[in-house]
């Protein structure tokens, strides 16, 4: 049997990104992975990011970058930014922010063991282009 894969699921925003991290955190316990609270003991750190205002962005941001450090200082192997900042700006964010292993928009949320499971095996995900502005609201 192989070893479980940890995740840590860091929440910044509002009660909406509470509702998608325990959606996700259901979606990948179902498939196998185990959560945890700290990502410094995590595989992957998954960030779900706010982008409502400009202290938000930066919260996330942060908060990314922080994940980020962790890599190669231990257990953590990538970061992964998603929420409302993953979603409106994508494959901007992605370009802005390289210490972010892949961005992830609200259409990976159904594969999200997949997706993880490839940026752990070193693939790369493309992140998408919004097509119009996208509000954090879904």
């Amino acid at each position: 049997m192989s070893e479980r894969r940890t995740v840590a699921l860091v929440t910044l925003g509002c009660a909406r990104n509470e509702v998608d991290s325990e959606e996700l955190a259901g979606r990948l316990e179902a498939d196998g992975w185990e959560l945890v609270h700290d990502a410094a003991d995590a595989d992957i750190a998954v960030v779900n990011t706010c982008g409502f205002v400009e202290a938000a962005k930066k919260d996330s941001v942060d908060a990314l970058l922080e994940a980020s450090d962790l890599k190669g200082n231990g257990r953590t192997q990538a970061v992964v930014a998603v929420g409302c900042m993953a979603e409106r700006y994508g494959k901007e964010l992605a370009e802005a922010l390289p210490e972010a292993d892949a961005v992830l928009g609200f259409d990976d949320y159904a594969d999200i063991t997949d997706r993880l499971q490839n940026i752990l095996s070193g693939g790369h995900h493309v992140s998408h282009a919004p097509a119009t502005a996208a509000s954090c609201s879904r």
